[in-house]
């Protein structure tokens, strides 16, 4: 299993609670979906499981970004206190900046080079995140966006786990459909407005994330994790609050 460094550590709390909520880690050869809408943290989540797996054991982490280069990403994971500039030198840690306006045009194209860059990895890469194929997905067909997901499962079959990070509105609802059967494991994320005791709708932006199938098993009907994102702090779950309806 990739297990994730758990501490009491208030700048990395975020990273604990993540890694009870997947059972303590990720089993090698899984598919991770993390699901949901912009804005809802799926990056933030990524960088968070990213950081969790770096600090277990040494574990080596390839993580490919639609938005950040490397400075960037190191920038913004800093921001939150997931310092990974020593795993960045020693080459545990490897970004990888995707697309441009030229790839675009192409991509589908676009989508074959990440898998083949991805299987050209190092074996010591055991995790691969790519956050997010979104802008490729969404021009292409629902055929070239299942055969990709179909593609990313293959590759888990050889002991090496690869975390996307997926908007919802780019896929029809058979593909959602499908994706949810092919994964390992799936995370949906959600902003909520929340009430406060007093009945108050609470200002805060805050999140939601479902685990709905944890290493292969379904966990429909599982109390939600609710969380904030703080400067410096990252990921900050939050005692019970009641949803609105």
């Amino acid at each position: 299993m990739l297990g994730m460094t758990t501490t009491n550590d208030p700048g990395t709390t975020g990273v604990r609670d993540i890694a009870e909520a997947l059972g303590g880690g990720i089993h090698e050869g899984s598919l991770v979906l993390v699901e949901g809408e912009a804005r809802t943290g799926k990056s933030v989540l990524c960088q968070h499981i990213a950081y969790g797996v770096l600090h277990s054991k040494g574990s080596a982490v390839a993580y490919y970004s639609s938005e950040y280069n490397s400075e960037k990403l190191i920038a913004q994971m800093d921001s939150m206190s997931l310092d990974t500039r020593h795993e960045l030198v020693t080459d545990l840690f490897r970004t990888y900046k995707m697309g441009s306006r030229n790839v675009l045009r192409d991509a589908g194209k676009s989508l074959q080079l990440i898998l083949n860059h991805i299987v050209e990895l190092p074996e010591r890469f055991k995790l691969a995140i790519v956050d997010s194929p979104s802008p490729f997905l969404s021009r292409v067909s629902l055929v070239v966006k299942v055969d990709f997901l179909q593609a990313c499962k293959e590759l888990c079959e050889q002991d090496r786990s690869i975390v996307l990070a997926l908007d919802t509105h780019v896929f029809e609802r058979k593909a959602l459909f499908r994706a949810y059967a092919m994964s390992d494991y799936y995370l949906r994320l959600r902003s909520q407005d929340v009430m406060l005791d007093t009945g108050q709708v609470d200002t805060r932006v805050i999140k939601a994330l479902e685990v709905t199938k944890l290493a292969g098993a379904e966990r429909w009907g599982q109390e939600g994790i609710k969380f904030e994102i703080k400067p410096k702090v990252g990921i900050q779950l939050l005692p019970f609050v009641q949803v609105k309806v």
